[in-house]
């Protein structure tokens, strides 16, 4: 197990990359609350321009896949899903004219540095691969509007994001900084490490933490 210091964004970027989130993880469930710590927290890291904001810790184990190398996320969905359902609010209220950006096609380039791979199969795009329960709900939010699914904690959150947005008490181009520099502990595993073993250990000892926590 092999642990280093990224930006949450370095660790989301490239083309090649997929998030997967196994079959043996809970459905996505990060409240309306833990969004808006993080909002919150963004507000703060743009207003004070602070250099760095720790995020926690993401484990995952790599599992190459042909051209596709794949991160099979054992601890930490609820962040990177989160961090993604607001960089797609993002995307998406640019494009929809709803807010602005002095920087050049942001929209565009959140779009194809975090959340899809613009050249694969069109079915095969997003990036992140929640669990079978969450991924109709995620495929919608690509799509459009009329089409999400109302009930889901997926839809649920991106639009608390897209109302935090609207509302503008920071810029948008001051919160994509911002979330440039949450900052967390990537720690993958070695070939011989058993991820739903160190999940399942993760999970067990003591009295489980909230995301919140």
């Amino acid at each position: 197990m092999k642990g280093s210091e990224a930006k949450m964004t370095a660790f989301m970027e490239g083309a090649d990359k997929r998030y997967v989130i196994p079959v043996y993880q809970r459905k996505y469930d990060w409240k309306q609350e833990n969004c808006r710590q993080l909002y919150d927290d963004l507000k703060k890291i743009a207003r004070d321009k602070r250099d760095s904001h720790f995020f926690g810790s993401i484990v995952s184990s790599v599992v190459p896949n042909g051209s596709k190398i794949e991160y099979h996320i054992i601890d930490g969905q609820q962040r990177l899903t989160t961090v993604t359902l607001l960089l797609l609010a993002i995307r998406n209220l640019i494009r929809s004219g709803k807010v602005s950006s002095d920087v050049g096609k942001l929209d565009e380039q959140i779009n194809q540095r975090f959340l899809i791979s613009p050249w694969a199969k069109e079915d095969d795009q997003i990036k992140l691969r929640p669990v079978k329960s969450d991924r109709e709900a995620m495929t919608k939010l690509f799509g459009e509007e009329e089409d999400y699914d109302p009930t889901s904690k997926l839809t649920l959150n991106y639009r608390f994001f897209c109302d935090q947005l609207l509302k503008e008490e920071v810029s948008v181009d001051d919160l994509y900084g911002a979330i440039g520099k949450l900052e967390i502990i990537s720690i993958t595993l070695d070939p011989g490490d058993n991820p739903q073993l160190i999940f399942e250990s993760l999970n067990s000892t003591g009295l489980a933490l909230t995301e919140g926590d």
